[in-house]
């Protein structure tokens, strides 16, 4: 795991000194120093991809044995920071899964057990990528992606399961492209043999 850190604005133009982490199973917890002072907001990314903030120094990410990643946290005093258009530059590509507990009648909220999330790349089978457990104090849930095929489609979708294991009203989002190696420009070259050059325009 590679990390860096930078100061994202506020009060004082100070990176974040330094990174440690520690390793239980298959998470790893990564703690970062920052020079900042007051109230200071931790921005935390996984290969490029924003993955929470938090007002505490660490955050723990899960990854598989041998699993490498590149995490980079953002620290600032600015409250109104925002960590999603401010983000680092990507690395391999990955997807935060977003969605709202449910109301399902199936599954009734107070009876959800956890929720299971599943993946689809190409039209394929649908793999089973998370089992989040249910928190009642929580109204949002997020799971970031393994790393995603450049060029594949993938779509992704969210159940919850009750306590009798019944499936409630499943959450399927729409599927989109994994764009990661851009398109190459089109341009015109053309040659003037009175002068020798060449002249290169986009098309």
């Amino acid at each position: 795991m590679s990390r860096r850190g930078h100061c994202a604005g506020g009060e004082d133009s100070v990176s974040i000194t330094a990174y440690s982490q520690v390793r239980f199973g298959n998470i790893t917890r990564v703690t970062a120093t920052s020079d900042l002072s007051g109230t200071i907001y931790y921005h935390w990314y996984l290969d490029g991809a924003f993955v929470g903030s938090t007002q505490d120094t660490s955050w723990d990410f899960i990854l598989e044995d041998g699993e490498q990643a590149h995490v980079e946290a953002l620290d600032t005093n600015n409250a109104d920071f925002d960590p999603i258009t401010n983000a680092p530059d990507g690395y391999s590509a990955r997807r935060t899964i977003w969605w709202v507990r449910s109301i399902s009648t199936v599954a009734r909220t107070e009876d959800v057990d956890h929720y299971r999330v599943e993946q689809q790349q190409d039209g394929g089978e649908w793999t089973e990528i998370a089992v989040i457990p249910r928190d009642g104090d929580v109204w949002t849930y997020s799971v970031l992606t393994g790393r995603l095929t450049d060029l594949s489609t993938y779509a992704w979708r969210v159940t919850p399961v009750g306590e009798n294991y019944e499936d409630g009203v499943t959450l399927t989002l729409a599927s989109e492209i994994v764009v990661r190696t851009p398109d190459a420009p089109d341009f015109t070259i053309t040659f003037d043999p009175d002068t020798d050059k060449i002249t290169v325009a986009a098309a």
